[in-house]
């Protein structure tokens, strides 16, 4: 259409020249050069329009990503900042259940013991608690974030089950949940970032071995829980994460871990259980994503499966590795969280009774994790009534030394 236009223009203005200064012609001429170069602009203007449309739709995919979050919590560069400064997430795993409770307690309801523990926690230089599921009392955080002074923020848990990941109503409802989870928390100074379900790939892979559109169904819906938070928070967002266990389902493309795929997650968080060293896990995990890591877990456990005894002196010097080794481990990786606060003598058999009950793990040093023993902490009932006893275990000054030193 623009190539006829042109041919046109040529004829009229040879003809013009041809037949001489007609006044009444040249009026013709003049009109037809008007016309012609009119639909010229026309066709112009409409190719720049189709060629620039796809550009346009592109610019308004981008714009319902992510970008840097105007909020107190923020993701830099592969760098966490909080208010402004930047912040190494020098953690704790914390799920102080009371012997006797099952998994259920809530203990965010119970000012006894978080009371009884943040004051141990600050003191050995502790500024992130992860707790596994949903926290339920503003007071919790509240008491976390301390008014400022030398506050502890938390890793917010939620629980996704990852038998239901594939089931429509129930994704409509945990998304719902998660909202006014979001909704009702996103304004406390204490909240860090959320951490949505906890190796749930892992817990699939157990269950349904080889089934890929599972995995590929958790982690649509791990990031339609993102944007979801996203939506909520708007602009000042605090980052997303999951906690997967190990590194090696991320960055597949196959199953959806990719990052392009994962467009609202901010940051994944992983267990790191590989022994005294995280065996080259952190370069391992920067060649399969670009974004950020937390630690989320990792430590070792307190018994000797081998010696059928307590061994305090092996979980702090493996801790004391793992930590240097953490606190070396160079860009993108914003921290951890030390596995865990105290004994949860809930995990096997009895919850009253310490049981020894565990599972192969080949990269401990009695080949064996023993679930109730991983605290920092031994947790000692009171026979006076009240909240149970906590009795550090050598790892806690080894923890504390870090923590307060780095």
């Amino acid at each position: 259409m623009k190539s006829c236009g042109y041919h046109k223009m040529r004829s009229v203005l040879k003809m013009d020249v041809q037949e001489g200064a007609r006044a009444e012609h040249l009026g013709v001429s003049l009109w037809k050069i008007l016309v012609v170069t009119v639909i010229g602009v026309f066709v112009v203007f409409a190719v720049v329009f189709i060629l620039k449309k796809p550009q346009e739709t592109q610019t308004e995919n981008i714009m319902l990503e992510k970008s840097t979050s105007t909020g107190p919590v923020r993701i830099v560069n592969g760098n966490l900042y909080v208010k402004g400064e930047p912040f190494f997430i020098k953690g704790m795993g914390y799920n102080p259940i009371p012997i006797g409770r099952s998994y259920a307690y809530d203990f965010t309801l119970d000012p006894q013991i978080y009371r009884r523990d943040f004051p141990m926690l600050r003191e050995m230089g502790v500024n992130t608690i992860r707790v596994w599921r949903k926290v339920t009392s503003r007071e919790f955080l509240d008491s976390a974030y301390n008014n400022g002074q030398n506050p502890i923020y938390v890793i917010m848990g939620f629980h996704v089950e990852p038998t239901l990941v594939s089931d429509p109503t129930y994704r409509q409802a945990v998304l719902n949940d998660f909202k006014e989870y979001v909704r009702r928390f996103k304004d406390h100074p204490a909240v860090l970032m959320w951490c949505v379900g906890n190796e749930v790939e892992f817990q699939i892979q157990n269950l349904w071995p080889g089934d890929e559109t599972k995995l590929r169904d958790w982690f649509s819906l791990l990031n339609e829980l993102a944007k979801a938070a996203f939506e909520v928070e708007g602009q000042s967002y605090h980052p997303v994460i999951t906690s997967a266990a190990e590194i090696y389902v991320i960055g597949e493309n196959s199953i959806g871990s990719d990052d392009g795929s994962l467009k609202f997650l901010d940051a994944w968080g992983a267990t790191l259980f590989r022994g005294r060293s995280f065996e080259g896990a952190f370069d391992q995990f920067r060649s399969r994503s670009l974004k950020p890591l937390v630690v989320t877990e990792f430590g070792i456990d307190a018994w000797d499966n081998l010696q059928k005894k307590e061994d305090e002196n092996a979980q702090a010097e493996y801790a004391k590795d793992l930590l240097r080794e953490l606190f070396e481990a160079g860009e993108r990786i914003l921290g951890g969280c030390y596995f865990e606060w105290t004994d949860e003598w809930q995990k096997s058999g009895n919850p009253s009774a310490h049981d020894i009950g565990g599972f192969s793990m080949p990269s401990f040093p009695d080949g064996v994790a023993n679930e109730e023993w991983f605290g920092v902490c031994r947790v000692l009932e009171n026979r006076a009534g009240g909240v149970d006893i906590l009795q550090p275990r050598s790892v806690y000054n080894i923890i504390k030394e870090k923590y307060l030193t780095s």
